[in-house]
């Protein structure tokens, strides 16, 4: 809960100053909570092998999907097989015929800072648009907030389907009055000079929303799996035949290789040029589907072994 402003205006909690949940300082922190979902979700989606064991690899993400372009490349003092590092680009120099820049600075933060070129390093774009896909996502990021903040509006609206109107000398206890409804306490006050509470309300008639918002808030979230390449259905799409389903993942599988097409290019740069032995492929965690299947396996041999051992006792007694 946010401090008390002195000589601020009463609102409907009861407090002096702004509510918490229709505050700047709430919407930044609503905003900041969905970010950092969907940015996790981009920077784990390619898995780089081979790299140096000084890349970071998760860094170099990271660093594609903030600026939409990395370095890959060591100081050339260091030669060949120098310090790798994973770092900013800040690209300099004339565009070849492919509009590719012929040289660039890795920069990591005041730490390092050296001018990189093909003979050293290579450049990593995020996708083939070679554009910051954080610019999109931030637009899609909003349209969350606003959901949430349209879903919270309209169960407030719920909790108090009137509007109250008094007159000046009950004012306060209007203001307790939604105070404990906005805290979800049972509304009572008593005053003796209300008689009839018809006369003090207006009716808001404001319609529950819960299912049109929830559509609205999965959607969005189902558009920006689609720019990262996640496969997902869009909702409400049940009873859908195969094909249906095929048909409407393609789009999100091609947004998938348009990153992975340009992290293979820059793989094979540093194989061919360097002697690196470096791969990207779609992330899938198969060490935990193979660790389950062979528990699985292990499982299955055990009953197996008893239930052997328990037909030779058996027949065994029979003799």
């Amino acid at each position: 809960m946010m401090g008390r402003s002195k000589g601020a205006p009463r609102n409907v909690c009861g407090y002096h100053g702004e509510v918490y949940w229709g505050t700047e300082q709430y919407n930044r922190r609503l905003y900041d909570a969905y970010m950092l979902q969907v940015m996790g979700l981009a920077c784990t989606r390619y898995e780089w092998r081979g790299l140096p064991s000084t890349v970071d690899a998760l860094w170099l993400e990271r660093c594609l999907l903030t600026r939409g372009v990395a370095s890959i490349a060591h100081p050339v003092k260091d030669g060949r097989a120098g310090l790798w590092v994973a770092t900013r680009a800040v690209t300099d120099g004339a565009l070849n015929i492919y509009d590719r820049p012929s040289a660039w600075y890795a920069e990591a933060r005041d730490l390092m800072r050296f001018r990189a070129t093909a003979r050293n390093g290579v450049l990593v774009y995020d996708n083939a648009t070679r554009t910051c896909m954080l610019d999109l996502l931030d637009l899609d990021v909003r349209e969350l907030v606003d959901i949430q903040k349209t879903k919270q509006m309209n169960r407030f609206a719920q909790k108090v389907p009137y509007i109250l109107v008094v007159p000046p000398d009950m004012e306060l206890t209007g203001v307790n009055l939604l105070s404990q409804i906005m805290g979800g306490t049972p509304a009572t006050v008593a005053n003796p000079t209300i008689r009839e509470i018809d006369a003090y309300k207006l009716d808001m008639q404001v319609p529950y929303l819960g299912s049109e918002l929830t559509a609205a808030e999965q959607n969005v979230w189902n558009r920006i799996y689609t720019r990262l390449g996640i496969a997902n259905v869009t909702f409400k799409s049940e009873r859908m035949i195969e094909d249906e389903v095929r048909s409407m993942s393609e789009p999100a599988s091609m947004m998938g290789l348009s990153g992975l097409i340009v992290r293979r290019q820059a793989a094979d740069y540093l194989n061919n040029a360097f002697g690196l032995d470096v791969h990207v492929i779609w992330r899938a965690d198969n060490e935990s589907d193979n660790v389950n299947k062979l528990e699985n396996v292990e499982s299955a041999a055990r009953i197996m072994a008893g239930t052997t051992k328990g037909m030779m006792e058996v027949m065994d007694d029979g003799e």
